[in-house]
């Protein structure tokens, strides 16, 4: 039988993921723990939303570090 949700139980799905983690200095990582605390989130979810919403403003095409090649256009 295929899977429906979460049945009733638990959290919903938030679609695949992939773990990224990081070290901080542990006067920032308890700052972080006590705001993402404060704003009724996980410290994960609260990473997530603040990465999700700086990488909103980037576009990749603009970062690769390829310039392009001085080749002059034929006439």
């Amino acid at each position: 039988m295929a899977g429906r949700g979460n049945n009733g139980g638990g959290r919903r799905s938030k679609g695949e993921r992939r773990l990224v983690g990081t070290r901080m200095p542990i006067p920032d990582a308890d700052k972080l723990v006590a705001v993402a605390e404060a704003e009724g989130m996980t410290v994960s979810d609260y990473v997530a939303d603040l990465v999700t919403k700086h990488l909103r403003n980037i576009q990749l095409d603009n970062i690769s570090n390829q310039e392009a090649l001085p080749i002059p256009r034929a006439s």
